[in-house]
C-alpha cells in the first residue's frame, strides 16, 4: 500500500473516531478528513498533475499538524482526540512515527534539508519546540537549518 493509501486510510480511521466526540471542531475536523480521498482524487486530476510523493508529503505535512489543532477543542476531549489520531496512525500507517523520527534525524546528521517534505518535517518540529525555554540550543539549530535551505530558494 502506498504512502497516500495509508494517509487516506488513517484518516478514514481517524473521521470514524471523532464521530464519538462531541463539538463543532470535531464534526469539522471529522468532515475534513473524511473526504481526504475526494481530495486526492480531486488533486490527481489537477493541472499541473502532482507527482505521488508530492501528494503523499502534502498529505504527511497534514497528518502531522493534526495534533496542532487540539487546542480547538474543548480540554476535556483533547485526550480522546489525540488517542484516536495516534490510534488510526498505528493501525493504518504504523511507521509514520518512525519515518517521521528518522527523516528529522536525517537531516540534524547531515545539518541541511534536501527535500520540500524535510523543509516541512523541520518546520512542524521549531513549532512544536517554539515557547519551550529548555529546548532553545535545538531550537536554534533548527533555525539555522531553515534559513539556509529558505536562502537558496
Amino acid at each position: 500500500m502506498s504512502r497516500v493509501e495509508k494517509l487516506c486510510a488513517a484518516c478514514e480511521l481517524f473521521s470514524l473516531a471523532l464521530k464519538e466526540i462531541p463539538g463543532k471542531a470535531s464534526e469539522t475536523l471529522g468532515q475534513s478528513c473524511a473526504g481526504v480521498r475526494s481530495f486526492v482524487a480531486t488533486a490527481r486530476e489537477g493541472t499541473p498533475k502532482p507527482t505521488p510523493s508530492q501528494l503523499a508529503a502534502g498529505l504527511e505535512q497534514g497528518w502531522r499538524e493534526v495534533l496542532d489543532s487540539l487546542s480547538g477543542f474543548p480540554k476535556e476531549w483533547r485526550p480522546a482526540v489525540a488517542k484516536a489520531w495516534f490510534s488510526a496512525t498505528e493501525r493504518a500507517y504504523p511507521e509514520f512515527m518512525a519515518n517521521e523520527e528518522r527523516r528529522l534525524a536525517k537531516v540534524l546528521q547531515r545539518g541541511r534539508i534536501r527535500t520540500e517534505a524535510e523543509f516541512y518535517r523541520v518546520r512542524h518540529e521549531i513549532d512544536v519546540l517554539e515557547g519551550q525555554p529548555d529546548r532553545q540550543a535545538e531550537l536554534q539549530r533548527l533555525y539555522s537549518i531553515i534559513g539556509d535551505f529558505e536562502s537558496r530558494l
